[in-house]
C-alpha cells in the first residue's frame, strides 16, 4: 500500500512539474529498490514503476523518465519487454 502511496505522490509531483519532489521520490525508491528483499522488489515493479510509468508518454512522464537512476530505468526497460512479451503472446492465442 505504501508503494501505491508513493507512486500516486509521484505522479502528482510529475504531473506539476515539482522536479525536486521527483528527483527525492526516485532517490528514495532506488535505495529501497538496491537491497530489496524479493517482494519488496516486486512491489517496487508492480506498485510503482507499473503505476507511474506503464503506458505513459505525455512529455512530463517521458521527462521524468530520463531522471530514473540507472538500476530504476534497467528495471522500467525489463518491465516495458515483459508487458511486450505478454501482449506478443497473448495475440497469438
Amino acid at each position: 500500500m505504501e508503494m501505491s502511496a508513493l507512486a500516486r505522490a509521484s505522479c502528482r509531483a510529475i504531473e506539476n512539474g515539482d522536479e525536486n519532489s521527483i528527483r527525492c521520490h526516485f532517490e528514495l525508491v532506488d535505495g529501497v529498490f538496491s537491497n530489496a528483499a524479493p517482494d519488496v522488489e516486486n512491489a517496487v515493479y508492480v506498485s510503482y514503476l507499473e503505476n507511474v510509468f506503464l503506458g505513459e508518454e505525455g512529455a512530463a512522464f517521458l521527462k521524468a523518465r530520463s531522471a530514473l537512476p540507472g538500476r530504476l530505468s534497467a528495471a522500467l526497460s525489463d518491465l516495458e519487454a515483459h508487458w511486450r512479451l505478454i501482449s506478443t503472446v497473448s495475440k497469438g492465442t
